[in-house]
């Protein structure tokens, strides 16, 4: 009941909209045609062009932003200021554009430069003074009453539905529920108990509406619930409380004629995605590895020829993508000699020879593991691979850590540019990164990408206290 009839607020309001600028864009032009000899009906069809341009850039901007729901609609002046304003800048460049590419020198740009202004102006009148007022006079002899059930601390996380409700023509009139009354919050009546729900309703026989708050203990209690609302003629909405259960966001779509539950966004899972984002690593390695890498080795060659002898680079096997081990490579900047390498570097580490520890200030030594990105062992940006003996430990202290085995692991991650990097000494420094792995698992987009590229390049300039 609550998406149909916002779906068809929101309708109803373009159509307003784009009746009254309708109305004003022909109106100023017959008015401006009467009193200038400049304007001509003979130019009906050019101005028809940026009629549409103008309207259909409103209606564009309108649909695809974010903020077009009824809140947006009837709130006050200033917040109609801004909820017209950006449409209107669109509408306004889509316009722009349109004429400098057409290069019409026969429309007036005073007619068009001074019609948006008014028809700013307009829209923000209408959507402050009367949109509402048309809203609430055509849903009023709709009105109906709604009645909740469940837990009264829930009433607060609805508060807006309910703030909403109202607007839709229902007025809450109370809630049944098994707990105290001084819980309930909003001035919201305590009716009675779920179990009186058939008495409520024959008492109250105008109540159409039925909202229950979450699943109850004992679910078959809302089949019972169900049966006795359609019985008396009362439309039921649930809010979905499946958050809670599995503690996390889950997604929901359809396929294959089912309904399906996902406990996280996985955007990587599409093709053309990751096509995006191994363009990225090819774009990005390739240069390096043909033109910075030899550089550095030669100039940690040198280094370690003089510090600490021995081979160039630094072999370990970690944990990819699946959890499928792979051989990494960084610069070695430990002296060679009998010491455990799966310890955690340190500060001001024995086994680090002095031109390592700037070598590692400034990642300089993780260079190579451009190498592993070209040949798709990793990543640039993904969560940082650990240790296999490294990674048991922390899944032990981290129920969803294997979840950043989804997508390959990173030169770098969410988590270092946050300045999570370094050693991991508790378990709070374990759970902030794999946190802002897994927040980069499901918010992935190939800008998030080229931003965390963008402040690792500056992290090398200007490295951060956990780097060393």
């Amino acid at each position: 009941m609550f998406r149909h009839r916002e779906l068809g607020l929101i309708q109803s309001y373009l159509i307003a909209a784009t009746a009254l600028m309708t109305i004003l864009f022909w109106g100023y032009f017959l008015l401006l045609n009467s009193l200038s000899p400049r304007f001509s009906l003979t130019g009906f069809s050019d101005y028809f062009n940026y009629f549409l341009a103008i309207t259909l850039g409103f209606q564009l901007s309108f649909l695809s932003s974010k903020h077009h729901d009824v809140f947006s609609m009837t709130s006050g002046i200033v917040e109609s200021h801004l909820f017209i304003w950006g449409h209107m800048v669109f509408a306004t460049a889509i316009t722009g554009l349109f004429l400098v590419l057409t290069r019409d020198d026969l429309i007036s740009r005073l007619f068009l430069f001074t019609y948006l202004p008014l028809t700013y102006l307009a829209l923000v009148i209408f959507n402050r003074y009367f949109a509402f007022g048309l809203l609430r006079h055509f849903l009023g002899s709709d009105s109906q009453k709604l009645l909740l059930i469940g837990k009264p601390l829930e009433v607060v996380k609805v508060g807006s539905l309910l703030a909403k409700a109202k607007i839709f023509g229902m007025e809450t009139v109370g809630i049944l529920t098994d707990y105290d009354e001084s819980g309930i919050t909003l001035d919201i009546p305590k009716l009675g108990s779920p179990e009186e729900l058939e008495s409520v309703l024959q008492k109250q026989n105008d109540i159409g509406n039925i909202l229950i708050l979450g699943s109850p203990r004992d679910r078959r209690e809302l089949g019972k619930w169900m049966k006795i609302a359609e019985a008396r003629g009362c439309r039921v909405s649930l809010v979905n409380d499946l958050d809670e259960f599995f503690q996390r966001r889950i997604t929901f779509f359809r396929c294959d004629n089912l309904d399906l539950i996902e406990l996280r966004e996985e955007p990587l899972q599409n093709f053309v995605n990751r096509v995006q984002k191994r363009v990225l690593d090819i774009v990005v390695s390739l240069p390096v590895v043909c033109i910075v890498l030899p550089v550095l080795m030669l100039l940690v060659w040198v280094l370690q020829l003089r510090e600490a002898p021995g081979p160039l680079f630094f072999r370990q096997i970690r944990s990819g993508i699946d959890n499928n081990p792979f051989q990494i490579l960084k610069f070695r900047t430990m002296f060679v000699a009998d010491y455990d390498t799966s310890a955690q570097v340190t500060v001001q580490d024995s086994r680090v020879f002095p031109s390592g520890r700037w070598l590692r200030r400034f990642s300089l030594d993780e260079f190579p593991q451009f190498l592993n990105v070209l040949l798709g062992h990793m990543s640039l940006v993904g969560p940082r691979p650990h240790m296999t003996q490294h990674d048991t430990i922390f899944a032990d202290a981290m129920t969803a850590y294997r979840v950043r085995s989804f997508v390959k692991p990173g030169v770098t991650g969410l988590a270092q540019v946050r300045g999570f990097r370094g050693q991991a000494l508790t378990r709070d420094d374990i759970v902030k990164r794999v946190e802002c792995d897994i927040e980069y698992i499901e918010t992935w987009s190939f800008m998030l990408d080229v931003r965390v590229v963008y402040r690792t390049a500056l992290q090398l300039f200007r490295p951060p206290n956990s780097a060393y």
